[in-house]
């Protein structure tokens, strides 16, 4: 249609069609619906571009359903046919309950023969018909619009609308908006609009007007919702496209997941082998460990009950109301008591056949006879024989009495190995466990307070360690035991950090269970000064002067930085040999920890002076050590505690050196360590004395022995300079 100037002007008695009331009312009812009903523009605009869509034949049969509605337009029929044609829902509880009731609101599809709207729907043209179209446009005159229309002749459609077959912008179709039409307003457009053309009234053009002006106002709402779904179709586009990209991320990540929880679970497979072969080899190296340890342990015993016959054993007797242990001698010592008695019995047979000689000597002032000559004659010869016969017993003599000190440092080792073989059987620990998870304790090394040092074996390192287990007593008051660990925890925290060639090494330290913990050490298979000298006695000057040098270069050590450590408890015991001979220093519980250096380097800027020139640090632990190793300003009492320096250890070196040339301690080596407490005898040591049918040593080491005993603390050098001494450094002296 290019024109609405030549549609019939049908009206009503007014001037007002009815069909055109039934056609505004139907419109208006289905505008208002769609838009209440949607959320959106984006809802508002899918809604209504549905609506344009339908056939036209649907509009066709609308139209002229509202065309037959008659005068009566706004009767519930026509409401229910408006729900039905237009999809309007009534919100109204009236009308909601009309329509339920029955014959009410029925379709058209059960119109009966005889009822009025029978004859209009029959009467409805055909779509897409003239007659329809002339029909249609009946309802739709000019007049009423021509406010509207005067701006263009010319057919006129808003931008991206093009006209459905029945007219009506309300029902037009979306065409493709052009880009220069996306603003496009809609002054020159034609709309069709109610019919009421035949009224002159000012009624009649507020009518025209008014629906001209709602329907500029539902084109520009169209463009806006337009507009509005176009970002929002943008927005979702881009939306998806995150989506998309999100999605593939995701697979991306569930793909990697997947991978990663493979390869975990590969891991783990492979971490449960790796820790099952583990095991199996922890397992297999304990078996041969243990197997080794009683292998040792049973060849040590039997060893030992071999030593036992020949040397003796250790047996209970009763001594009035208590048991005490006695020492039974063996073979060999009843061998060296029998051969004793041989020599004490042909001394005596030989003193007898010298005195019967004697006696047969003529008197004196005899004549000189031949038988007085051969009588002097045999007595001289039997003075020389009985002279060469007493040598060879005392030699004989000799040999016994060296084979009995032999014998009696073998039975002293031997009363250690039966001391540690009852020890062993007695600890909980000889059921060779595994502590920590990696150290197997093999056999007992020897107890000491309340500690026992196991050999072990290190199943991670595959070497053999030393494990000090430190045991708490149940009958202890928790008093005493925070003492005992905090003792222990001190001695830890000064040993591990120790780390020389002439200094056992710490190499780990862990709990066992509530009442003991573990210090695992390095493992020296050689055996210690004390029982060396035991064994073999004193020792020649060259060889001790060696082992002293290693023992003070691993002193000077202790001495460097500024916390100088004083061992304090140095003697033979604490003095041990690894397997290439070379000395070990070892037992830090009783040592000190002299901070004064650190003190006085942070107060000047660095540094930190020797000890050597200064007073030294209070002794808090008085009574403590070896007496017979010990200086005798340790011994000293008074209102303030003693004051010492790293010139205990010179003096404990000083005893060592005198102990191994000379095979005695040079103080009170006879006397326990009670006597020399109460007797004074190191606090009144004058000066050291040297026996004069002793072993033959140098001058050099004499003086070194007299230096490192000097009485008083300023004649006595430190650590430091005794290690720089010219007969530890086997430096020459110079010439004067």
């Amino acid at each position: 249609m290019t024109s609405r100037e030549g549609f019939p002007q049908a009206g009503g008695p007014d001037g007002v069609s009815p069909p055109a009331v039934a056609s505004d009312r139907a419109a208006k009812a289905y505008e208002k619906a769609f838009l209440e009903s949607a959320n959106s523009n984006e809802s508002k605009l899918r809604l209504l571009e549905e609506r344009m869509k339908r056939p036209p034949a649907a509009t066709a049969q609308m139209s002229d359903a509202v065309r037959a509605g008659g005068p009566d337009a706004a009767s519930d029929d026509d409401d229910e046919d408006e729900q039905r044609d237009f999809g309007v829902h009534y919100s109204h509880p009236g009308k909601r309950r009309k329509r339920s009731l029955p014959g009410v609101g029925a379709g058209r599809d059960d119109v009966s023969p005889g009822d009025p709207r029978e004859s209009s729907v029959s009467k409805m043209p055909h779509p897409g018909t003239g007659a329809g179209s002339q029909n249609i446009e009946a309802y739709f005159p000019a007049a009423d619009i021509g406010d509207v229309a005067t701006a263009d002749a010319a057919p006129h459609h808003p931008a991206g609308l093009r006209a459905s077959p029945v007219g009506g912008a309300l029902f037009a179709t979306p065409t493709p908006r052009r880009p220069h039409e996306k603003n496009a307003g809609v002054s020159g457009r034609k709309e069709n609009q109610p019919p009421g053309g035949s009224r002159s009234g000012s009624r009649s053009r507020a009518h025209g007007g008014g629906s001209a002006a709602e329907a500029r106002d539902a084109v520009a709402a169209l463009d806006a919702a337009r507009e509005e779904g176009s970002r929002a179709r943008k927005e979702a586009d881009e939306a998806n496209r995150r989506a998309e990209a999100l999605e593939r991320a995701l697979a991306e990540a569930r793909e990697q997941r997947d991978a990663a929880a493979a390869e975990a679970r590969d891991a783990a497979s492979r971490e449960d082998a790796a820790s099952h072969r583990e095991r199996a080899r922890v397992d297999g190296v304990k078996q041969l460990a243990v197997r080794l340890a009683q292998h040792e342990r049973a060849q040590a015993r039997r060893e030992m009950a071999a030593v036992g016959a020949r040397l003796g054993t250790v047996s209970v007797q009763r001594a009035g109301a208590a048991l005490q242990e006695v020492w039974e001698d063996g073979g060999a010592f009843a061998d060296l008591a029998r051969r004793t008695r041989e020599i004490q019995a042909a001394r005596e047979a030989a003193d007898e056949r010298r005195k019967a000689v004697k006696k047969s000597l003529p008197p004196p002032g005899a004549s000189s006879t031949p038988e007085t000559i051969a009588a002097q004659a045999d007595f001289v010869l039997s003075e020389e024989i009985h002279r060469v016969r007493m040598a060879a017993m005392r030699k004989e003599e000799e040999g016994v009495h060296r084979e009995r000190e032999l014998l009696e440092r073998e039975k002293q080792a031997h009363i250690r190995a039966l001391k540690r073989s009852r020890d062993e059987d007695a600890s909980r620990f000889n059921q060779h466990p595994l502590l920590g998870n990696r150290y197997v304790l093999m056999n007992m090394l020897g107890r000491g307070g309340f500690s026992e040092v196991y050999k072990a074996f290190d199943v991670v390192e595959m070497r053999e360690v030393a494990c000090k287990l430190h045991q708490l007593s149940p009958q202890w008051s928790e008093a005493r035991k925070q003492t005992y660990v905090r003792h222990a925890q001190r001695e830890c925290m000064i040993h591990k950090r120790l780390r020389h060639p002439n200094v056992v090494e710490m190499i780990d330290v862990f709990e066992v269970d509530r009442d003991s913990f573990c210090t695992v050490l390095e493992l020296c298979t050689g055996d210690d000064l004390d029982a060396r000298l035991k064994s073999q006695g004193p020792v020649a000057e060259r060889e001790a002067r060696a082992i002293l040098a290693q023992v003070f270069a691993g002193l000077a050590y202790l001495n460097q930085g500024p916390r100088k450590i004083i061992h304090y408890d140095l003697k033979p015991g604490n003095i041990l040999f690894d397997a290439a001979g070379r000395v070990k220093i070892t037992d830090f519980g009783l040592s000190k920890v002299d901070e004064r250096g650190a003190i006085s380097g942070s107060a000047n800027g660095g540094g930190g002076g020797s000890l050597m020139g200064d007073s030294g640090m209070e002794l808090t632990s008085q009574g403590a050590g070896t007496y017979w190793y010990l200086p005798p300003e340790c011994f000293e009492t008074g209102p303030t505690p003693p004051r010492i320096s790293s010139k205990v250890d010179t003096w404990s070196c000083g005893v060592i050196l005198y102990q191994m040339l000379f095979g005695r301690r040079p103080f009170g080596h006879d006397q326990s360590q009670e006597q020399i407490l109460h007797s004074g005898t190191i606090l009144n040591a004058r000066g050291v004395e040297f026996p004069p049918a002793g072993p033959k040593v140098s001058a050099e080491g004499k003086a070194f022995i007299q230096r490192c005993l000097s009485r008083k603390q300023q004649d006595r050098p430190d650590v430091p300079a005794a290690a720089r001494d010219a007969y530890m450094t086997y430096a020459k002296a110079a010439p004067e």
